[in-house]
């Protein structure tokens, strides 16, 4: 008996050891070889970036990362617009405190470069909220802000590589009140996620070509445009458990030029938008109307849609 229970200690500690090396210590690591400067807008006198002498804007702790660094940015507003490049976090210590507003309207009010994050600020004005570059490596981050008030897009997503290590994440955002869609996306892969998105003045999401994104959980509601809207030409989209409601136009809107793609609807709910819960778009030049590719599962449902559930073909 004895031996046994030797041998059962033996293995909980081993099984111990296994959980630290895969999850704990990564985790360990990764903060121990991360450089942390903070930000205050009430800064004055010596700025070293350090807990007891922050920097007073966003921009210089940026000028001042280097390797491996997460920005603090403590409650305030900042006017100013930003780039962020490799490796920075910067992370508020209230979301809806820490305030950057763009200084420039002219220009993003947060440009990202790859291997960047942004967390719990809000962002107010700008060309767009957020302008999403692809300059070579790294995925990017954007999760728990408020993204409002942008003179174009709320999020813009350039053009850029598809693969994995990539890929865009925009994860329990609300974002809204953006004079254009609340996001928008040229070729790129995206994760979007658990976000509000409501009242910009055109779609709630509106997607290129050649996209492939994974769309779950959000609450897409009283956009004057589309809730979203897709291009199914070589795209490899999933839209699942999404809540479409009260858009001026349709929930979602899929239109097709005539080259197979893929996307699958499945378990979201339509209800009171204004033209039907899901439209099919195609152009005259299409020669294959049967939209190749998209599936409309019997799991989602629609309610009060004012022109229907689910559209024939309209010719655009």
């Amino acid at each position: 008996m004895k031996n046994v229970m030797k041998i059962t200690k033996k293995a909980e500690l081993a099984g111990v050891a296994l959980l630290l090396a895969v999850f704990i210590l990564p985790i360990i690591s990764w903060a121990s070889g991360t450089k942390e400067i903070f930000v205050d807008d009430d800064a004055s006198g010596t700025q070293d970036g350090s807990f007891g002498h922050p920097y007073k804007t966003i921009s210089k702790a940026i000028e001042k990362a280097n390797g491996k660094t997460k920005i603090i940015v403590g409650k305030g507003v900042y006017i100013e617009n930003i780039v962020v490049s490799d490796n920075i976090k910067i992370s508020g210590k209230d979301k809806k405190k820490s305030i950057l507003k763009a200084e420039s309207k002219s220009a993003p009010a947060v440009t990202l470069e790859n291997k960047t994050e942004i967390t719990d600020l809000t962002i107010e004005g700008g060309k767009n909220g957020v302008l999403i570059k692809d300059t070579g490596k790294g995925e990017i981050t954007i999760s728990d802000c408020l993204i409002r008030d942008a003179k174009g897009d709320g999020i813009k997503i350039e053009n850029g590589n598809k693969s994995s290590d990539r890929k865009v994440n925009i994860i329990n955002n609300k974002i809204y009140e953006n004079k254009k869609s609340g996001i928008y996306s040229e070729r790129r892969r995206l994760v979007i996620i658990d976000n509000e998105i409501f009242d910009n003045e055109l779609d709630g999401i509106d997607m290129e070509k050649s996209v492939q994104a994974y769309i779950e959980n959000n609450e897409i509601n009283q956009n004057d445009g589309v809730g979203v809207k897709l291009r199914l030409d070589k795209s490899d989209i999933t839209i699942t458990k999404n809540n479409f409601y009260k858009n001026d136009k349709d929930g979602l809107e899929v239109r097709y030029d005539g080259v197979a793609g893929w996307a699958s609807i499945k378990k979201n709910n339509f209800s009171k938008n204004d033209r039907f819960g899901i439209a099919k778009i195609f152009k005259d030049s299409a020669e294959n109307l049967n939209f190749a590719g998209l599936t409309i599962e019997n799991n989602n449902s629609f309610s009060e849609n004012k022109n229907g559930r689910i559209s024939n073909p309209i010719r655009n």
